[in-house]
């Protein structure tokens, strides 16, 4: 009878993953409340004891009078196998902040935009090499930065992310994204009730060649790979994210919103932690 409902259960899940392509969820990127968009550094992968500058970039188009922030670190003890993504509890633990007042990105900004930075300090290999083995700390151990946002509202919102920390060179770097571009020309007005096509200059050239170095010390060469997710405050997309060289359909408000800009942001990401986030404001 156990394993009937098993195979059951599984089958279900299976109909639902089927049946739900991931570029067709609904709402996801529309920023019409608190949101953590990204957090950005120039440094997505480092090593021991380096200093990291985190720029939040986040929404509340809506409600937002004030905001505050927190931020604490930790090692990750395992996010990526289902450990809770918090730093509570976790005894390498640092609290950078506590209820910092925002200036960034502020009300004429709608509060959408990059916030406040702050700066991270890596801790020393003996800290965070500490029981990895020499793959492991080849290919890059994560360090957990958990962000917390609160409006004036009292609504809260965490989000992580992780810093490689890895001892090989040369490290990874940011995707090159700079421009986000309406029917294949620079984005500079909102289309009011019309589709266009979105797309950026994200291109092949900013995926980098990598090493990665299995367990019997064999070293390998992988590439990465690149993708578009698409947010905005005002109108709908068909997809929210796209690969190199794809579009993305975009149709616009009817009116353009009452006391506030509209925005696009394009967030071009690898998948060994690089971030690089533009945004369009109307």
């Amino acid at each position: 009878m156990k394993n009937k409902m098993n195979s059951l259960i599984f089958l279900f899940c299976n109909i639902i993953l089927l049946s739900c392509d991931k570029n067709e969820l609904p709402k996801f990127n529309e920023l019409n409340s608190t949101r953590v968009i990204a957090m950005t550094t120039p440094t997505p992968e480092v090593s021991p004891t380096d200093s990291v500058t985190i720029t939040p970039v986040i929404s509340d188009v809506n409600s937002a009078v004030a905001l505050t922030d927190s931020a604490q670190t930790c090692v990750d003890l395992g996010v990526a196998y289902g450990v809770t993504p918090t730093c509570d509890g976790n005894p390498t633990k640092v609290v950078i902040h506590t209820n910092r007042t925002l200036t960034l990105p502020g009300i004429v900004s709608n509060w959408t935009g990059n916030a406040d930075a702050f700066v991270v300090t890596i801790p020393s290999a003996l800290i965070i090499f500490t029981g990895r083995s020499a793959a492991e700390q080849f290919n890059g151990v994560n360090y957990l930065v958990e962000y917390i946002l609160k409006n004036s509202s009292g609504t809260e919102i965490r989000s992580f992310r992780r810093i490689v920390v890895s001892n090989k060179t040369p490290k990874n770097t940011n995707p090159v994204i700079t421009d986000i571009f309406s029917n294949g020309v620079t984005m500079t007005t909102l289309p009011l009730g019309l589709k266009v096509n979105l797309s950026s200059d994200l291109g092949l050239t900013s995926s980098e060649n990598y090493q990665v170095q299995d367990f019997n010390n064999v070293v390998t060469t992988a590439n990465e790979l690149l993708s578009v997710t698409w947010m905005i405050t005002d109108g709908k997309t068909k997809f929210f994210r796209s690969d190199v060289g794809q579009t993305n359909e975009y149709t616009g408000p009817d009116a353009a919103p009452t006391g506030r800009s509209a925005y696009v942001f394009a967030i071009a990401r690898d998948n060994r932690g690089g971030v690089t986030v533009i945004k369009r404001q109307f």
